[in-house]
């Protein structure tokens, strides 16, 4: 996750699994030419140990970014 530490000690944000959710489309404006444009709903929830002042905490992240997406495409 490239996590940076902060005022905190250390932080070890461990893996995880998450689901999300993608709608989009691809649109070819002529023989060669399209467009296409996305948008995804991430939901994570990753455990993390992090120590503040020399204390040890746990908890858990809620990391539930949206991600947007578009592109050109060309086909040969």
């Amino acid at each position: 996750y490239n996590q940076d530490t902060g005022s905190a000690d250390a932080l070890k944000v461990k893996n995880t699994f998450g689901t999300a959710l993608q709608v989009g489309f691809d649109y070819m404006v002529d023989e060669h030419w399209g467009v296409n444009f996305d948008v995804k709903k991430l939901f994570l929830k990753p455990d993390f140990d992090v120590t503040v002042a020399g204390a040890k905490l746990t908890g858990k992240a809620e990391l539930d970014p949206w991600l947007i997406g578009a592109g050109v495409t060309y086909r040969f």
